[in-house]
């Protein structure tokens, strides 16, 4: 990998998320673009090229089970990693993980921490 930092995008209706997740993760190795809206989310990805997509489930424009199948379906992102990080229950977040192709899923309890981890474990399994 080199110097190179690891990019992801996250996406999130909490700010206070957001700053969260965002502290943590740039302090665990990775370069953050953290945005609250569809429309940012969407500049974000095609001026950023992530190598990771970090999305809640449940949001007011499209939920991250939506927005998950959107990727999915561009030529762009169709095999960008995509992590489900959610409060949602451990039954709901493997359901939804499962039918919308996403790579991964963490808990929002489990905190950042355990975001982390799991997005270098998936860098190292599939993007370097």
């Amino acid at each position: 990998m080199g110097d190179e930092k690891r990019r992801l995008v996250l996406i999130d209706d909490s700010e206070i998320v957001l700053a969260v997740m965002r502290s943590r993760l740039t302090e665990a190795g990775f370069e953050v673009r953290a945005v609250s809206s569809l429309r940012a989310f969407l500049n974000a990805v095609l001026d950023f090229r992530p190598h990771l997509i970090v999305t809640d489930l449940y949001m007011p424009e499209m939920t991250g089970a939506e927005l998950t199948k959107w990727l999915r379906a561009q030529i762009q992102t169709s095999r960008t990693p995509i992590v489900i990080c959610s409060a949602a229950s451990e039954a709901e977040l493997v359901e939804v993980t499962r039918e919308v192709g996403a790579d991964a899923y963490v808990s929002k309890e489990a905190g950042p921490d355990a975001l982390a981890a799991r997005l270098h474990g998936l860098c190292d399994d599939i993007v370097w």
